[in-house]
């Protein structure tokens, strides 16, 4: 694994910015600095990202981030020796997938996938990095001109992490927000009351650009497939805060990573625990 490049889409956003559409699946950026060049998410490890890097950034230190510890997004740990990731989610991030959610990954995201028609799910095995660093809220990363702060947002995972470049009104937010329902009611998703705090978070920066994780390029929004309007971010807070005051009740949803209710929004839409919305003080 590792050389296909074929696996890729690849699309500048800016003079120094890239999507990198991995089988169409999860989406990569690479963030280019006057000294370094951010490599956000190593989505299924089918890529040599290292070489990838090189030929977008030549010469430039690169720095490793999850956005959060699941297999679409760190299965491409291996190829580095440090890899950095949100606090919360670095117990995770040192497990080697085991076989079952092995077979798992590959019939959900590989079968009957043209992209990935060259994909032996049998050869597909991802390994943590040598080294994983934990990031806390408000830690910075200098690229050099560019600088991005960490924000703490738990919610798909209750380690996820967004990045803000301030000075630029950019926001990478991995899987918190998107164009279909997000996934709140995993195993290691927060309660949803600390997601819907995570949303409004969100929601309160002043932003320009929104860049999450997966999006198609066949969207209702008009957007490509790597983008999303920053009204999303008002909509997710303000929708998931009538699920947590019970103004609102999803509908049964069922997918392979668990069962839930979904509530769909204008845009996209929430799936969670009806048992884990959160505290009910006396």
């Amino acid at each position: 694994m590792g050389q296909n490049e074929s696996f890729a889409q690849i699309y500048k956003i800016t003079e120094n910015l890239w999507a990198i559409d991995e089988i169409g699946k999860t989406i990569l950026y690479v963030f280019k600095g006057n000294r370094r060049v951010l490599l956000l998410d190593t989505g299924f490890g089918l890529l040599d990202l290292k070489k990838l890097v090189a030929n977008l950034c030549p010469g430039l230190e690169t720095i490793v981030v999850n956005t959060h510890a699941h297999g679409d997004h760190n299965s491409g740990n291996g190829q580095f020796e440090k890899v950095y990731c949100g606090r919360m989610d670095e117990p995770f991030s040192h497990q080697k997938m085991d076989e079952e959610t092995c077979k798992r990954f590959a019939d959900s995201f590989f079968l009957n996938n043209p992209r990935a028609a060259q994909v032996n799910a049998d050869d597909w095995h991802p390994v943590p990095a040598k080294r994983v660093v934990p990031l806390s809220d408000g830690d910075t990363i200098d690229l050099g001109g560019i600088t991005l702060e960490v924000l703490e947002t738990p919610g798909h995972s209750i380690g996820s992490i967004c990045l803000l470049d301030r000075a630029n009104g950019l926001l990478f937010t991995g899987d918190m927000v998107l164009s279909w329902e997000v996934w709140g009611q995993l195993e290691y998703s927060s309660a949803l009351q600390y997601y819907a705090q995570s949303l409004q978070r969100m929601a309160a920066l002043n932003v320009l650009r929104v860049f999450p994780a997966h999006g198609t390029a066949d969207n209702t929004l008009g957007f490509p497939l790597y983008e999303l309007p920053p009204r999303v971010l008002d909509i997710y807070a303000r929708e998931t805060e009538k699920i947590v005051t019970g103004k609102a009740v999803g509908e049964p949803y069922s997918c392979f990573a668990g069962d839930g209710l979904c509530c769909q929004f204008e845009i996209g839409g929430m799936v969670y625990n009806p048992e884990r919305i959160g505290n009910d003080l006396p």
